[in-house]
């Protein structure tokens, strides 16, 4: 609480009312989905049911499985990770959702 000091609080209390009432706005920036990983691609020709329920996704969830796939450093542990997640995006579950 000692290195919470009141005058700095005001000085953006201030900016950001100033900010408001020149009508200012910051828009966060947007990225872009990554590609889709070839083993998303292999499941998807596959399953057709599993493309249509991936594309019914949000596009925050969709960026959470092709991130998700695309850390992993091996091709078997991609794989892995995409079979398990076969479930979860038929059933419209994000990666860490835990309850619908």
């Amino acid at each position: 609480m000692k290195e919470i000091k009141p005058a700095v609080i005001k000085k953006y209390i201030a900016e950001a009312i100033a900010n408001e009432k020149a009508g200012i706005k910051i828009k966060p920036e947007k990225k872009p989905l990554p590609a889709i990983p070839a083993e998303y691609n292999a499941a998807f020709k596959k399953d057709k049911a599993l493309k249509d329920a991936f594309s019914k996704l949000t596009p925050g969830k969709q960026r959470e499985y092709l991130e998700h796939v695309l850390e992993a450093k091996t091709e078997e542990t991609r794989v892995k990770r995409v079979e398990k997640a076969i479930p979860n995006i038929k059933a419209g579950i994000g990666l860490n959702e835990k309850y619908r």
